[in-house]
């Protein structure tokens, strides 16, 4: 079969790859039930979605028309490598990192910036890196921070940079994520760093 889409092919191969390695990751967790969610349990449902999504976009490639389908979606096979390697030493060689969790915390964050870097055009590349360093910063500096590190990396990736757009999307952003996370659902972020 012939790629007729190259976004569909890659973006349907990046799913599956996040969906496959959420899966992986999990399956050394309980799982739990429906009703009594062990900590593998989301991780696993949300990886085995991605892997579907990505699987029916994988496919969409082959069906779906485009003159030249590989060149619409840039791809860097180094960098791609390049975070494999350094990810999967990461995660089997768990026990050199007893002694220096940073060091840990650093490799993984690089494995998974050189990951989204393979893929895409810059700004999806920022928009991605910005979630991922979200999710890194949410514990050292607390909800609040975290939100608006992750509102003001992901408008940089954009075409042009307001000012006023950003800051009222921020304070909107982390007044709901502070009423509905922590006050509604009562989910223990801390709010500011050294809560």
């Amino acid at each position: 079969m012939k790629v007729k889409n190259g976004k569909d092919f890659w973006a349907g191969l990046m799913f599956a790859g996040f969906g496959l390695s959420f899966m992986l990751i999990s399956f050394n967790y309980p799982m739990g039930s429906a009703v009594r969610m062990g900590p593998a349990y989301f991780p696993t449902m949300l990886g085995g979605l991605l892997t579907l999504l990505g699987g029916v976009i994988f496919f969409r490639a082959f069906v779906s028309k485009f003159e030249h389908p590989f060149r619409v979606f840039p791809f860097r096979l180094p960098l791609l490598i390049a975070s494999i390697v350094i990810g999967a030493a990461t995660y089997f060689a768990d026990s050199w990192f007893k002694g220096a969790p940073m060091a840990e915390f650093a490799l993984t964050g690089l494995a998974m910036a050189l990951f989204i870097g393979a893929f895409g055009p810059k700004s999806m590349f920022l928009i991605l890196l910005s979630v991922v360093i979200f999710g890194y910063a949410l514990k050292p500096l607390g909800l609040v921070l975290s939100t608006v590190l992750l509102i003001v990396l992901s408008a940089v990736a954009g075409h042009d940079f307001r000012k006023k757009e950003i800051v009222i999307l921020t304070v909107v952003l982390v007044l709901f994520g502070v009423l509905v996370f922590v006050k509604g659902l009562g989910l223990p972020f801390d709010l500011w760093p050294g809560e």
